[in-house]
């Protein structure tokens, strides 16, 4: 029992010294993002012509990426990847 508990103890420590943190990327430093101005709209897009931003119906508008980021809205997966 307590010879498994070692191993145990030891293969987690390894794990842990090896293990390297999450890091997500966006591009939240560039100057300015497009957003769709609508209820439903809530992603950031780094060009105008986006596919995911074609299907906005209501107001384009563009605004610093920092202000996108403050008013909800998250990086588009397709400008994002």
């Amino acid at each position: 029992m307590k010879r498994t508990l070692f191993i145990m103890a030891i293969l987690i420590s390894i794990g842990v010294a090896n293990a390297r943190p999450v890091v997500h990327y966006t591009k939240l430093a560039v100057d300015s993002v497009y957003i769709c101005v609508s209820k439903t709209g809530h992603k950031y897009h780094d060009n105008r012509e986006c596919r995911g931003l074609a299907k906005c119906t209501h107001e384009i508008r563009k605004v610093s990426g920092a202000q996108a980021s403050k008013l909800g809205y998250t990086a588009c997966k397709i400008c994002y990847k």
